[in-house]
């Protein structure tokens, strides 16, 4: 990227929005927050600390591209993370129990699946759909409940906001109702509500367990402990608790608040199809499905800002798109081999 894209690096930074230059303000700001332990924990927490926003502009230059390749870079990522997804299966054997050859962890193997569920939906046609189907399929044989949970998310939030009055369309909440009552019970199977092990009785498998863990840590560090100096459980496997662990109460609930006006105002843009190719709607109507499943996901992830999982990375790559300049408004989409000027 900053060999092929350096000269938009400074352009991309210049758009982002007001939520975006706070959330990397107050990163660089958290670095007082490393200067504990040991030389080399400092050391390591400042160099992940200055790299993570690096990254997540890197990231949003992504979509500087053309949007024709933009989709193309998208399409291609969903297939290859689905094909992750498939090759555990082909290499460790079918799923046992809910973990694939008892290696993979069912949420660490739904998490890139997740992602391309995501990914597909800025490409129409039936590649994408077939994507999804896949994807979904194979979430469900482990029975990740926040990954089937948020690939129906982005799928609705998706369709809710592109073209939502297409006669088709409306006829999909009454298939999908009369679907979830005839299958139920393979529905309850699949999402395994009847195992006292990942009912409420056991704190959501567990994990009223970890997030007291995250308090406790809270509780002892209320100004935080740094980026990335989270040991163990303490993050409470959910990543909003450890964007307080990490960044501290002050901190984490102030970026906390971003990620929320985030996804609000990309919303309020999904909505709105007026002065925008259909291509660039699909666009803003599927970062606003993807965001609003990773949002819910993060609740079950360990992170929300990381350097290299698949959770985290697609996670800032929808969060921190910039704000398209008035030159970038004008430019021509090419797709389907032809140049399409922007219609008003």
């Amino acid at each position: 990227m900053t060999l092929a894209y350096s000269g938009r690096f400074a352009a991309t930074a210049a758009s982002m929005d007001h939520a975006q230059i706070i959330t990397f303000l107050i990163i660089y700001l958290s670095l007082p927050l490393q200067l504990h332990d040991g030389e080399l924990d400092i050391l390591s927490g400042i160099f992940y600390t200055c790299l993570l926003p690096l990254m997540a502009l890197t990231l949003s230059v992504l979509w500087t591209m053309q949007p024709a390749d933009f989709e193309r870079c998208m399409t291609v990522t969903s297939i290859v993370l689905c094909l992750f997804g498939i090759s555990a299966i082909a290499v460790y054997g079918w799923p046992e129990g809910r973990t694939i050859g008892g290696l993979l962890h069912p949420n660490l193997y739904s998490a890139p699946l997740l992602a391309a569920f995501v990914f597909s939906q800025f490409r129409p046609g039936m590649v994408g759909i077939i994507v999804r189907i896949l994807c979904f399929g194979m979430i469900a044989l482990v029975s990740s409940r926040y990954a089937l949970i948020g690939c129906v998310i982005a799928l609705v939030l998706h369709e809710m906001t592109f073209d939502p009055l297409s006669p088709t369309k409306l006829a999909v909440p009454v298939i999908a109702l009369a679907a979830g009552i005839v299958f139920w019970p393979q529905i309850a199977a699949i999402i395994a509500l009847d195992d006292p092990d990942r009912g409420t009785s056991s704190g959501f498998t567990g994990r009223d367990d970890l997030w007291q863990l995250a308090l406790d840590a809270i509780t002892d560090s209320p100004f935080g402990v740094g980026f990335k100096r989270a040991i163990g459980n303490e993050g409470g496997h959910n990543g909003y608790l450890k964007l307080l662990v990490e960044f501290g109460v002050p901190g984490g609930a102030v970026l906390i608040s971003l990620l929320a006006y985030s996804i609000v105002a990309a919303c309020i843009v999904a909505c709105s199809a007026a002065g925008k190719s259909r291509q660039q709607h699909r666009f803003d109507c599927a970062r606003f499905g993807g965001m609003g499943a990773l949002y819910f996901g993060a609740f079950f992830q360990p992170q929300v800002f990381s350097l290299g999982d698949a959770f985290a990375v697609s996670f800032m790559l929808l969060l921190f798109k910039p704000g398209l300049t008035s030159s970038q408004a004008r430019d021509p989409i090419v797709a389907g081999g032809r140049t399409q000027l922007r219609q008003r």
